[in-house]
């Protein structure tokens, strides 16, 4: 929307900015490994993943893929770092709370 002319910005918290990761596997014993593979091999190849960062306004680690000029650059955002097993443990709090801050 930013790009076609609303009056918008992106503000990253001061406090940092959570960075969600999209991992992707192939089940062991999934019915069509062969068109899990393939399904890899196009989820990771530098066209789609330039399409995910230009599109979906993703972010990607492969070298060729360029973000557009005026995206702060992920190494100038601050990333919060958090324990994963801490934040198991505390999963129904933070439930609780996401309901309480966006009564859902």
């Amino acid at each position: 929307m930013k790009e076609s002319g609303q009056p918008l910005e992106v503000i990253y918290p001061a406090e940092g900015s959570p960075m969600i990761t999209g991992p992707s596997a192939i089940f062991k014993t999934a019915p069509n490994p062969n068109a899990a593979r393939l399904y890899q091999h196009y989820l990771f190849a530098p066209e789609t993943q330039q399409a995910l960062c230009d599109l979906g306004g993703l972010r990607s680690f492969y070298p060729t893929v360029r973000e557009k000029a005026e995206r702060k650059p992920l190494r100038e955002i601050k990333l919060m770092r958090d324990d994963p097993a801490a934040i198991a443990d505390q999963s129904e709090e933070i439930k609780a709370r996401y309901v309480q801050l966006f009564r859902v």
